[in-house]
C-alpha cells in the first residue's frame, strides 16, 4: 500500500466512524422511545431497556452505513481540496485513481460489513429482542400482579393487589367480566402464583366470591378458605412460525414453511432481496461522493454546488430502491429491478471516473497539465 493510499484511508476512516456513531445515535434515540413504554409499564430495569435497544441497532446499521460513508467521503475529500492537498497529489503525477482507489476499498469493506449485519447480526439481534419482549409481556408477576395498581391483563378482567412481597400476595381483588352473563368478583386476604401441571394458577386464601344471580339480580356471596383461579389463558408460548421478516435468516426468508400464506411469502421474498441489495448502496454512495469532488476541474470558489448535487444524487439513487422493494412485495417478478438499479449506478459512476483517466493519459502524452488542475 502506497503512502498516498494510507493517507487517504486515514482521512476517511476517522470521519466514517464519527458519522456512523452520530447517525446511529440519532436513529437509536428515536427508535428507543418505543421500548420506553414497554419497560415502564412492565416495571423493567434500565439495564433491560439498554439491552433491548442495543439489540435493535444491527437493523439500523444496514441503513445507516451507506449514508455515513457518503458523509465521510464528502467531508474528507472536501477538506483535502480546501487545503490544496489533492492539487499537490495530482501535481506530483498521481492520477485520480490514486484518490478514488482507497475510497473504493473502504466502500467494499463497508459493503462486506453491511452484508454481515444484514444477513447474520440483524436477524440474530431482532430474534433475541422479540423473544425477550415476548417474555416480558408474558411475565405473570409483572402483567397480572402489580402492587398497588389496577391492571387489565385482558379485556373484561381487572386485578388489584395491595402488596406483593416475593410472591406472597396480600389484599387481592379480581373482577371477572369476560362473560356478561356470569360477572364475578373475588376478594381474598392473601394468595400465591403457582405453576401446576395443568398450567399457572392464582391460589387465593380466606376470601369470598360475589356474583349476581337470578332475574331479580340478587347478590350472592360465597366464602372460601381456598380458591384457585385459572391463569392458563395468560401463559402463552410464542409460535416460531409467527416470527416477523426482520427476525428471519436469509435461508428462512427464501424457503418459508408451506403453512405461510402468499402475502407473507411475498413479504419474506422482498425482505430477502432487500438484504442482498441494500449493502450495494455503500458502493453507490461512495462513488457519488468521489465523482462530486474529483469528477471535475479544480475550483477555487469551493464545491458547495457539487455537494448539493451529490446529496440530490444520493436521494435519486436510494429512494427508487425503496420503491422497488415495495413493488417486489406486490409483484415478485420485479425483483431484478432491485439489483439492476444499484448496479447501473455503480457501473455508470465507474465509467464516468474512467473517462477523465483516459484524458489524463492523452494529456500526459502531449505534455499538457493533468486533468483536475487548471492551467
Amino acid at each position: 500500500m502506497s503512502g498516498i493510499s494510507s493517507y487517504i484511508f486515514r482521512q476517511i476512516g476517522g470521519p466514517l466512524l464519527f458519522f456512523t456513531f452520530v447517525l446511529t445515535g440519532v436513529v437509536w434515540l428515536s427508535q428507543s422511545l418505543r421500548m420506553l413504554d414497554l419497560v415502564i409499564n412492565q416495571s423493567q430495569s434500565a439495564l433491560t431497556y439498554l439491552y433491548l435497544t442495543m439489540l435493535a441497532l444491527p437493523q439500523l446499521m444496514a441503513l445507516i452505513l451507506p449514508f455515513a460513508l457518503f458523509c465521510a467521503v464528502l467531508y474528507a475529500l472536501n477538506r483535502l481540496y480546501v487545503e490544496s492537498e489533492l492539487v499537490v497529489i495530482w501535481a506530483a503525477g498521481f492520477s485520480r485513481w490514486a484518490v478514488a482507489g482507497p475510497v473504493l476499498v473502504i466502500a467494499v469493506a463497508a459493503t462486506i460489513v453491511g452484508y454481515l449485519f444484514s444477513l447474520v447480526v440483524m436477524p440474530a439481534g431482532m430474534r433475541e429482542m422479540k423473544d425477550r419482549v415476548f417474555e416480558i409481556r408474558a411475565d405473570l408477576v409483572n402483567t397480572f400482579v402489580r402492587e398497588g395498581a389496577f391492571t387489565n391483563p385482558i379485556s373484561g378482567l381487572t386485578v388489584y393487589v395491595s402488596q406483593n412481597s416475593g410472591g406472597d400476595i396480600r389484599g387481592i381483588l379480581v373482577h371477572d367480566a369476560r362473560n356478561p352473563k356470569g360477572i364475578a368478583t373475588y376478594m381474598a386476604e392473601r394468595g400465591v402464583l403457582a405453576n401446576t401441571p395443568a398450567g399457572p394458577r392464582l391460589i387465593m386464601y380466606k376470601g369470598n366470591a360475589q356474583w349476581v344471580e337470578g332475574g331479580e339480580g340478587r347478590l350472592k356471596i360465597l366464602d372460601f378458605e381456598r380458591h384457585t383461579f385459572d391463569l392458563g389463558q395468560f401463559d402463552k408460548q410464542r409460535d416460531p412460525l409467527a416470527r416477523e421478516a426482520s427476525e428471519q435468516y436469509i435461508s428462512e426468508l427464501l424457503n418459508p414453511p408451506k403453512t405461510v400464506n402468499d402475502k407473507q411469502r411475498r413479504k419474506y421474498f422482498s425482505e430477502a432481496h432487500n438484504r442482498l441489495t441494500g449493502p450495494l448502496y455503500c458502493l453507490v454512495f461512495a462513488l457519488i461522493g468521489v465523482v462530486a469532488l474529483i469528477g471535475g476541474n479544480f475550483n477555487r470558489r469551493g464545491y458547495a454546488g457539487r455537494i448539493a448535487m451529490a446529496m440530490g444524487a444520493v436521494l435519486a439513487a436510494r429512494l427508487p430502491g425503496f420503491g422497488f422493494q415495495q413493488l417486489t412485495n406486490a409483484q415478485p417478478d420485479a425483483v431484478p429491478l432491485m439489483y439492476i438499479w444499484p448496479l447501473l449506478w455503480i457501473v455508470g459512476l465507474l465509467i464516468f471516473l474512467s473517462i477523465p483517466s483516459l484524458e489524463m493519459l492523452r494529456r500526459g502524452s502531449t505534455g499538457r497539465a493533468p486533468v483536475g488542475v487548471q492551467q
